[in-house]
Parts: C-alpha cells; sequence; structure tokens
C-alpha cells in the first residue's frame, strides 16, 4: 500500500465544519430516524392501537372514575382482581416534575420520547470523547434495537421511557467522575435518575445500576490505586446523595409500593414461604442459549408468533443488535486496549447469562437466591436491552479505533486480518448452525399428534399418528422457516460485505472518515430499520383519534351491557363482582372496565389473590365441574360469562348474546354478612386449604387466621351499606349480641383503617384474602377507608427533594453566571 499524504489522512469535509454543526447535522441524522421507522404515524396519518396501553385504561377505570368524581386519588382500584392499591395501575402524581414537560411534548409529537433516548445516548458518547458522527452512529444502534420498537407497538410505555433515560444517567455518571465541576454532573445525574424512577419502571433501572456499579468499581480501583482518597470519597458521596434524592423525587410512590412489594406476587408467598416471585414465573419468558443467535439472525427462530418457534411460549420478536454493531465489536474486541471498554463489554455479556434464565440455572439459581431484588422480576430476556446498551458503547470503541487507524499513514488493511478472520468464522459458524438446525419447536409433534389422535380416537402413541404429525410439520412449517432463517444469513454476509467495502475504501484513502462514518450510518440504519419493521404489525396502525377508551367502548357487546345494567341488586348500592372466563379472565383487563372483575390484567397482583385465584390447583377451580361456586359466592360474585351450554347446579344461564352467555351465581353472598361461628387457622396454609370444596359453609363460618374472635348466631341483627366507592365502604350495624363481621373485600393490611363509631378497631385476615371484624352489640356505623400514611410521607418527601434539586440548579447558575461574568471582565 503506498503512502498516505497529509491531506489524504483529512477527516473530510464533515469534519471541517464548526463544532456546532457537527452536533446539529448528527442530532438531526438521529431526529429523523424514528420518522422513518413510524412512517405510519408520522406521514401516514395512522395512530397505534396498543394492547398494553389498552389493557391498562381498562384496568384504570375504577381510578378514573373516582378522580373525576371526587377530584381526588382514591388509591384503591376496585375493578380488578377484587381490588388492589391504585398506585399499582395509576396514580396521578402530587409533585410536579420536569417529567411534565417531556409529557407535554409527547402529546404534541409521540416521538419526542424516542428523541430522548438518541439524544441521551449521542451525548453520552460525546462525553466519552468520541467523533460526533461515531456518537451518532453509537444512538442509531441502540435506539433501532429490535426491542424497542416491539414495546413501544406492544404499549409498554414505562419500561420504553425508563429505558430512554438511562444514558442519560449514565452521562450524569460520566460528567459526574470526570469533569472537575461537579455540580453540573451532580444536577445531570439527579434529574437524570429522578425521572428515570418517576417512568415507573423498576425492572430496567435495576438492570442499568449493574452497569452503573460496575463503572464505579472500575473508578474507584483506579483511583484508590492512586491513593486518591479524597477525589473517591467526594465522588462517592456525590453519587450516593444524587442517586438518593433522585430516588425521592418519587417517594410518593416509591415508598407505597415498597410498603406494598412484601404482599404482591413480587414479595413471594406465605404458601410457599418465599420471599420473591414463583421461580417458575420469573424464569418464563428465558432467552434460549442457541436462541442467542437472534442477536445476529432475527428470524433465526421465525421471527414473532405465530411464526416463532423457539424455547419461549409466544414472543413479539427477537432482541435483534445488528449487523454493524457486531462488526465493529469484534474488531473492538481484538483491537482496542482499554479496560474501560471491558467493563462494558463485562456487564453486558454477563446480562446474556442471566437473559437465559431458566435455561442457564448454574448462575441464575444463585442470583434468585442471594442477589438483593434479583427474585423481583420476571421475563429474564429483558437483561437483553442492557446486553443492546453495553454492546453498542463497545462497538462504538470498534467503529473509533478503525477510524483512528484510517488516519495513520501506515494503515494496512493487513493489520485487520485477525478480527475479519474472526468474523468472517463466526459468520460461518452461524451459517452452518443455521443449516444444522430442524426447524421444529420443542413438543410442536407432540401436541399436532395429540390433536389427530383425539379426531381418530387413537392413541397418540400409534406410530401412523407420530408419522402423520411428522409429515405435518415437515410440510407445512419447516420451510417456511428454513427460508426465514436462510434469508437473514444471507443478509448478514451481504452486509458484512458492503460494511467491509467501506472499511476497505476509507483505508486505502478512496472515502473519507466522513463519508465512511455517514455511508455506515446510512447502511444501519436501512438494515436495523428494514428488521425492526417486521415486528411492527399492520394492525397496531388504525386510523387517528382511536383512544384506547373509544376502542374499549367501541368493543362492547351486548354481553357487557346486560350485566352492567344487573350488576347492582336495587336495593344495594355496590356492584357484584364478575369472573369473565369468556375473555381470559386473568390476563385481561378490558372486561374491568365495564364491571367490577374477579381478573384483570397486572404484573404485580396481591399475592392472596394470587393464590386463591390463579395458583396451580387453586381451589377456585376445584369441586364439581371444575369451579368452586361456594367461594365464588363468598367472593360476591354474582355473574360469570362463557360459552352457551355451561350446565352445572348452582348457576343459571341469565342472558344468551351473540358473541357468549351470562350466568348467575344461585347462592351469591352480600358484600358485608355476619357468621354464626369462626374456625381459627394457625397458619396460612390451614386457612388456604379450608378454601376448597366441601369444607366449610362460608354463609355460617368464616376462617380467621392466628384470632379467635367472638361469632354467634343473631337473628335480630342487620346491615345496611350506607356508602360503597371502593376506597371508601360505610356501613350501619346491628347486634343483640356480639359477632363477626366478613366484608368481601381484598385483605390488604398496610392503608386500610377500620372505625366502628369513630373509634379504630383491629381488621382481620378471613377466608384467606378477605376482611373481617368483631362487632360489639348495639347500633352501630361502621367506616372504612384507604389512607395509606406511606403515601402522603412520600409526597412530603418527593416535595423536598425537589426544592433541594432547584436549590442546586440555582446555585450552578449563579456559580455559572459569576464565572462568565468575570471573564468578562478579564
Amino acid at each position: 500500500m503506498t503512502k498516505k499524504t497529509t491531506q489524504e489522512i483529512s477527516e473530510g469535509f464533515f469534519y471541517d465544519l464548526s463544532e456546532w454543526k457537527q452536533h446539529a447535522i448528527a442530532l438531526a441524522i438521529l431526529f429523523l430516524v424514528p420518522f422513518f421507522l413510524f412512517t405510519a404515524t408520522t406521514i401516514g396519518g395512522k395512530e397505534l392501537q396498543r394492547h398494553d396501553i389498552t389493557q391498562w385504561r381498562a384496568g384504570a377505570e375504577s381510578i378514573i372514575e373516582y378522580r373525576e368524581q371526587f377530584g381526588e386519588e382514591p388509591l384503591w382500584a376496585s375493578n380488578m382482581f377484587g381490588g388492589m392499591p391504585s398506585f399499582v395501575v395509576s396514580t396521578k402524581t402530587q409533585v410536579p416534575h420536569l417529567d411534565y414537560f417531556y409529557r407535554f411534548f409527547s402529546k404534541i409529537y409521540p416521538a419526542f420520547q424516542y428523541w430522548i433516548l438518541l439524544f441521551g445516548m449521542y451525548y453520552l458518547l460525546i462525553l466519552m470523547k468520541f467523533r460526533p458522527l461515531s456518537a451518532a452512529l453509537g444512538g442509531l444502534l441502540f435506539g433501532l434495537t429490535a426491542y424497542l420498537p416491539i414495546i413501544i407497538v406492544a404499549g409498554h410505555t414505562s419500561k420504553f421511557l425508563t429505558i430512554a433515560l438511562s444514558p442519560w444517567i449514565i452521562a450524569g455518571y460520566w460528567l459526574l467522575t470526570r469533569s472537575d465541576k461537579k455540580i453540573p454532573g451532580l444536577l445531570l445525574f439527579i434529574i437524570a435518575m429522578a425521572l428515570n424512577v418517576r417512568a415507573s419502571h423498576p425492572q430496567i433501572t435495576y438492570y442499568f445500576m449493574y452497569l452503573l456499579g460496575a463503572l464505579w468499581i472500575y473508578d474507584s480501583w483506579f483511583i484508590l490505586k492512586k491513593k486518591d482518597f479524597k477525589k473517591w470519597s467526594i465522588i462517592t458521596l456525590l453519587l450516593v446523595v444524587g442517586g438518593i434524592s433522585g430516588i425521592l423525587s418519587n417517594a410518593e410512590r416509591t415508598l407505597s409500593q415498597q410498603q406494598y412489594a412484601p404482599h404482591s406476587i413480587r414479595g413471594g408467598s406465605d404458601l410457599e414461604n418465599t420471599t420473591g416471585l414463583d421461580e417458575g414465573y420469573a424464569f418464563a419468558w428465558s432467552q434460549g442459549i442457541s436462541e442467542t443467535l437472534t442477536l445476529l439472525i432475527p428470524d433465526l427462530y421465525g421471527g414473532a408468533s405465530p411464526d416463532y418457534w423457539g424455547p419461549k411460549s409466544i414472543t413479539s420478536g427477537p432482541h435483534y443488535l445488528g449487523i454493524i454493531t457486531f462488526l465493529f465489536l469484534v474488531i473492538a474486541l481484538f483491537k482496542v486496549r482499554k479496560h474501560l471498554m471491558l467493563v462494558f463489554f463485562g456487564v453486558g455479556t454477563l446480562s446474556i447469562f442471566f437473559a437465559w434464565g431458566g435455561n442457564f440455572l448454574v448462575l441464575n439459581q444463585l442470583a434468585f437466591d442471594f442477589i438483593p431484588f434479583f427474585n423481583k422480576f420476571r421475563a429474564p430476556e429483558t437483561w437483553l436491552i442492557l446486553t443492546s446498551f453495553c454492546y453498542t458503547v463497545v462497538a462504538v470503541y470498534g467503529l473509533e479505533w478503525t477510524l483512528d487507524f484510517a488516519k495513520e499513514k501506515t494503515a494496512s488493511i493487513k493489520q485487520l486480518y485477525t478480527p475479519l478472520a474472526a468474523i468472517i468464522g463466526i459468520a460461518i459458524i452461524t451459517f452452518v448452525f443455521v443449516k444444522s438446525q430442524d426447524f421444529v419447536k420443542p413438543g410442536e409433534v407432540e401436541r399436532i399428534a395429540v390433536q389427530i389422535a383425539q379426531q381418530n380416537q387413537v392413541s397418540p402413541q400409534n406410530p401412523q399418528v407420530i408419522q402423520r404429525a411428522n409429515q405435518i410439520v415437515n410440510t407445512r412449517f419447516v420451510p417456511d422457516r428454513q427460508e426465514k432463517a436462510n434469508k437473514d444469513a444471507l443478509r448478514l454476509f451481504l452486509v458484512l460485505v458492503v460494511a467491509g467495502t467501506v472499511i476497505y475504501f476509507t483505508l486505502n484513502s478512496k472515502i473519507s472518515i466522513g463519508i465512511a462514518s455517514i455511508a455506515l450510518i446510512t447502511l444501519a440504519g436501512f438494515e436495523m430499520v428494514s428488521v425492526d419493521k417486521r415486528y411492527m404489525p399492520e394492525q397496531n396502525f388504525v386510523s387517528q383519534n382511536v383512544d384506547p377508551e373509544s376502542y374499549i367502548k367501541s368493543q362492547e357487546r351486548d354481553i357487557d351491557r346486560y350485566i352492567q345494567e344487573n350488576i347492582s341488586d336495587k336495593k344495594d348500592i355496590y356492584p357484584y363482582r364478575v369472573l369473565p372466563l369468556l375473555d381470559g379472565a386473568f390476563s385481561n383487563a378490558v372486561p374491568s372496565y365495564y364491571y367490577p372483575s374477579l381478573g384483570g390484567y397486572s404484573g404485580a397482583k396481591l399475592s392472596v389473590a394470587q393464590d386463591v385465584l390463579m395458583r396451580n390447583d387453586n381451589p377456585l377451580f376445584a369441586g364439581d365441574g371444575g369451579i368452586n361456586l361456594d367461594l365464588l359466592a363468598v367472593l360476591n360474585t354474582k355473574f360469570l360469562t362463557f360459552n352457551s351450554g355451561l350446565n352445572l347446579p348452582g348457576i343459571t344461564p341469565v342472558f344468551q348474546g351473540q358473541q357468549g352467555s351470562v350466568y348467575q351465581i344461585d347462592n351469591v353472598l352480600p358484600k358485608a354478612f355476619f357468621v354464626d361461628s369462626v374456625i381459627t387457622a394457625d397458619n396460612p396454609q390451614e386457612a388456604y386449604d379450608l378454601l376448597y370444596p366441601n369444607r366449610v359453609n362460608f354463609s355460617k363460618t368464616a376462617i380467621v387466621e392466628n384470632h379467635e374472635p367472638a361469632a354467634n348466631p343473631d337473628s335480630l341483627s342487620s346491615i345496611e351499606i350506607t356508602n360503597y366507592t371502593g376506597a371508601e365502604i360505610s356501613l350501619k350495624l346491628s347486634r343483640s349480641i356480639p359477632g363477626f363481621l366478613v366484608l368481601s373485600e381484598i385483605y390488604y393490611p398496610q392503608g386500610w383503617e377500620a372505625r366502628l363509631n369513630g373509634k379504630l378497631i383491629p381488621i382481620y385476615k378471613t377466608n384467606y384474602l378477605l376482611r373481617g371484624m368483631e362487632i360489639p352489640a348495639g347500633e352501630h356505623t361502621l367506616e372504612l377507608d384507604f389512607r395509606p400514611s406511606s403515601f402522603y410521607t412520600g409526597a412530603r418527601i418527593s416535595f423536598a427533594s425537589l426544592m433541594f434539586q432547584v436549590g442546586l440548579l440555582l446555585v450552578w447558575g449563579f456559580m455559572y453566571w459569576k464565572e462568565k461574568k468575570s471573564s468578562g471582565e478579564e
């Protein structure tokens, strides 16, 4: 190769521009990304109809109704799972913060939150001293990770926003630890942490704390090696202050959620004596070990359901990272000699191991048992978002090395032979792996064999049945799966060839570094957008002005209208509950928009509700006919929906609709009633076991844990519910002798108070998941309301944290003004 001249190693016209113009052009490129990714909404005149947003809006209906009627937060949602705290579903923040601004702009243009992510990634990479175009490519590579448009389309808005704000946390850390001016870094770190926590997806925040911790350990090691204890103490103290201040900005929620967590499924179950999620539930949606290749070959396992044939039950798409990320990641690992880069690579790789979840129990079982909070989160594949972030940073290191190398007078492609050989080797191994797959989903042949056997009334083990099942799979499904995987393997080679050509021309001074960077940005953008659009189903894009509530209303059926008209008796002011078996009761919140549902949709429901309604071998679906009508009766459930033809003693069909039927529970118990006797259970398991059919007559007997209240028959007793909002309940009671009242409301010990004639009385855990109270003889007024002190205390703490941040901003502003004034005078 001929020796390069000084002109030949120029970085090109782009880097001859002023610094602010370089940043403006780079950011303009990034701002165009959401425009091209979401063309259906930006220029197509459509809007996203997102599943999870619809589910959220349905589940929040009782909260919104209360808010509109009374002008305050109910703090209790009465329309899902028999009742649960509203701060798990929707709570209007009491203390303002900067999130009001970006939420406002997001309403004007939905892509604004995407810009927050892209700008944050770009700013971090600029702080790390990378070129503007390299930083732009890094923002593009992370921003177009396939998982991000997938969760946007699904409606995981809190998750996406938390991810979007995470680069800003790392940027704040970078500024705080690597700048002499600590206040701007501290301010950015606090605000980024505060907004990230306020975005309300603690799982994502938890993941990025691993990276933050690794960076702190790395920095601490090098600072302490120099025995600069003062610098280390200042940085560590400011990080602690900033982290605490940022977290406390959202104390109005976090305190209540922290108080709630032990009683939710995230806090375990009294039956299992656990303090976290059930392992089977937690490790669901673990990434298959070989499935990790979808980071490079997106449709290796079919892409999104129903075409997906990998080890997970269903999926909306892979965590595809992009071929350009892979290319420069490998170059970085072979050529970059920076320990800091290895921190990012190590955390990203550890995240892959965590993403394997139940498929790599050697590590993940230990983590689940011993690492704090690890057992609070499910869907291990979500860890791959941290892999995407970290590997993107490593790839930018590789890109920067390549561009710096291209500037050298003696640069030769020969010096890239080793990483290029590794890249080609990995690509070939991947191609061979694709060719060696059988493209059959685990258990698929067996399931089809069962269907064939049932149709022909033979055994599923019949050789002819198994042969026919194999034939169906191999002729109907396998060819399409092979074709999709082969196309992506071919695309891998083509993109590598194009990118390699750009690198070759750059090293030979045929194109400048600026042109090469723009070419790589264009290539990566085109390649990744084309993949992302695969997992953005057209049916999710609908005509404008179809908001979630309007959509839910449009789905209302005749059976829903019938239930709404009959959900309350004329003599009762409270609505009964419904078990919507027709609609996937425990994975669908839409029915709870129309009426109080015993089901719903939430990843953090109360553990007592989970145990009774959804646990394996739960008591609700036990007994004759597969359903426990006695338990439904004591849960104040008047109706259930199902297909026509359900014939069970104890239920009566009352309405035949166009899309299903409504059945009435014949002996439903009222919202509140007195019992004649009490069984004292020594522990939760004993109480739980008594919920199964034919063990207790709930209309006469209550099960109370660790307490022996007075309970006597009283033919002269009376109960009148005078007020019911879900968050407040008022009753008029009369007893001639002391008795025990059962209230068919879900038991939650943190925040519910009962006042009998204005005096506090205890609420006892009754029938495992309901409330009970001792009532003395006489005429009484009983009032219950939900006012957890943690929420109001948290609001005051949030306000104090906000004032601290405002004060810090004023101090920094004053110092900046003073510095500028001094510079002007000089």
